[in-house]
C-alpha cells in the first residue's frame, strides 16, 4: 500500500499565506512613508510636530522649529529673499542701502555765494546751500534745475560730498524751457551717475531721491515709488515768484522738500531716471521729477553745439481732452500764435486743435516734448482739426535763442 506524504502541501500553503501578509505590510509601510515624506516636504507635518512638542525638547531642535514671532520678525527684517532682487541682494533694505552708498558721492550741493562787509577784514564770502545737483561727467559737468541758478547776477559754487571747501562754478548753461542747467567746475576724476531710461518706467517702480533739503541736510535720501506718469503741473518759486508749466513729468511719493531741486531720482539699478524739481503744498507724498530722457536729449545737443538750442514753433496751447460738438477729442488747443513765428508762417491759427505731430498721436505724446526733442530746422507735420475738418500743416522748428 502506497502511503502519500501530505506535509509539503501544508507547508506550501502556509508560505503562500505568509508571503501575502508580508507584501501587504511592505505596501502599507511604503504608503505611510510616502505620505510622511510628502507631508514633510509640504511643511504641514513639520508645523504639526512643532505645535505639539516642547520648545526645549530634542525633537524641537532636530526639526528646526521656529517660534511664530521670530518667523514674522525675520520677514519684517527682510531676511526672506525677494526673487525679483539681484542674486547678490537679500532684501529691499539691502538694495536701497547699496543704491544710496554708490550714488551719494556723485550728488552735490549747489550754493549761492554771499558776501558780508567786515570793517577789519573787508568783504567776507560764504556759501549758502540752495539746491542739489549730480555729476554726469567725471571732468566736472553737473546737472541741476535752471530755477536753482536762475539769477544770472549771482555767483554760484558746488560743494562735493565730504568736502568742506566749495568749488566755484566756472560756467552755467541754462535751458529755461526744460528747467535744466549744466554747471562746469574745475575738477576731474569725479564719480558720475549712470543714465537710465525714463520711457520704461511703470507705476509702482521703486525710486530713491537724494539731495540737500532745506539747504543744509546734504546727502539726505528718501525712498518711494513711481505713483504717476505724464503729469502736467504748474509750479511757482514763491508767493511772488515766477510760475512755470511742466508737461509729461514723473510723479512720486518719495519725499521731496525745498533744497531737493536738481537732485537725482534713481531707479532700483541706481540709474538716474529723473531730476527732482517740485513738491506740493497742502498735500502729502506728491512730488515731481523731470524725465531723464528729456535731459539726455538736451545734453547731447549741448555736447554737439556747446550751448542749449531752444527748439520752438511759437504757440501757446492747452493739451487735454476736449468736447467739441458732442465729440470727444484729445489734442492741443492752440491759445495763441506768435506773430511771424514758425507756426504763424505755416498757417496755424488760434483755436486749432493739434491731433498729431510728426506722426505721433497727442493722445499718447506731449506736444512740447516732441518739439523739444526735434532738431532745429526739421519740418514737423501737424494734423490739425479746424472747423470740423482735418488740415495738414508743415512747421519748421526754429531756435528761440536766435
Amino acid at each position: 500500500m502506497e502511503i502519500k506524504d501530505n506535509k509539503p502541501k501544508t507547508t506550501n500553503a502556509k508560505l503562500k499565506k505568509a508571503s501575502c501578509f508580508g507584501l501587504f505590510f511592505i505596501f502599507l509601510f511604503l504608503a505611510c512613508g510616502g505620505t510622511v515624506a510628502l507631508g514633510w516636504a509640504g511643511g504641514w507635518l513639520k508645523e504639526l510636530t512643532c505645535s505639539v512638542v516642547l520648545e526645549d525638547s530634542m525633537i524641537w531642535d532636530q526639526v528646526n522649529c521656529v517660534r511664530v514671532e521670530e518667523e514674522a520678525s525675520q520677514i519684517e527684517q527682510g531676511e526672506v529673499i525677494d526673487m525679483q532682487l539681484p542674486k547678490d541682494i537679500q532684501s529691499t533694505e539691502e538694495l536701497v542701502t547699496k543704491i544710496i552708498e554708490e550714488a551719494s558721492p556723485a550728488v552735490v550741493t549747489v550754493a549761492v555765494d554771499t558776501y558780508e562787509l567786515d570793517y577789519e577784514k573787508g568783504f567776507i564770502g560764504s556759501q549758502d546751500g540752495i539746491g542739489s545737483g549730480f555729476v554726469v561727467d567725471s571732468d566736472g559737468l553737473i546737472i541741476t534745475n535752471q530755477h536753482v541758478v536762475s539769477d544770472e547776477s549771482s555767483d554760484y559754487s558746488v560743494i562735493l560730498p565730504e568736502e568742506e571747501k566749495a568749488i566755484p562754478v566756472e560756467k552755467i548753461y541754462r535751458d529755461k524751457t526744460n528747467d535744466i542747467a549744466i554747471l562746469k567746475i574745475d575738477r576731474t576724476g569725479l564719480k558720475a551717475l549712470k543714465f537710465g531710461d525714463s520711457d520704461k518706467l511703470k507705476r509702482g517702480n521703486l525710486v530713491v531721491a537724494i539731495g540737500n533739503p532745506l539747504g543744509s541736510l546734504e546727502g539726505t535720501a528718501t525712498v518711494g515709488y513711481v505713483t504717476g506718469l505724464n503729469r502736467d503741473v504748474t509750479a511757482s518759486s514763491g508767493f511772488f515768484g515766477s510760475v512755470t508749466h511742466y508737461e509729461g513729468v514723473i510723479q512720486t511719493d518719495a519725499a521731496i522738500n525745498p533744497g531737493n531741486s536738481g537732485g537725482p531720482l534713481l531707479n532700483s539699478r541706481g540709474e538716474i531716471i529723473g531730476v527732482n524739481f517740485a513738491t506740493t503744498s497742502g498735500a502729502d507724498n506728491i512730488s515731481f521729477a523731470i524725465p531723464i530722457n528729456r535731459v539726455k536729449n538736451r545734453l547731447e545737443l549741448f555736447e554737439k553745439e556747446g550751448r542749449f538750442p531752444q527748439p520752438y514753433i511759437g504757440v501757446s496751447y492747452s493739451q487735454r481732452t476736449l468736447f467739441l460738438d458732442g465729440d470727444v477729442v484729445i489734442g492741443a488747443l492752440i491759445l495763441e500764435v506768435e506773430k511771424g513765428g514758425p507756426a504763424d508762417r505755416a498757417g496755424v491759427q488760434k483755436g486749432d486743435v493739434v491731433l498729431s505731430i510728426d506722426g505721433k498721436d497727442l493722445s499718447e505724446y506731449d506736444l512740447s516734448s516732441v518739439i523739444q526733442g526735434s532738431e532745429v530746422g526739421k519740418k514737423l507735420n501737424l494734423k490739425v482739426l479746424r472747423d470740423k475738418e482735418t488740415v495738414d500743416l508743415g512747421v519748421v522748428v526754429a531756435d528761440k535763442g536766435e
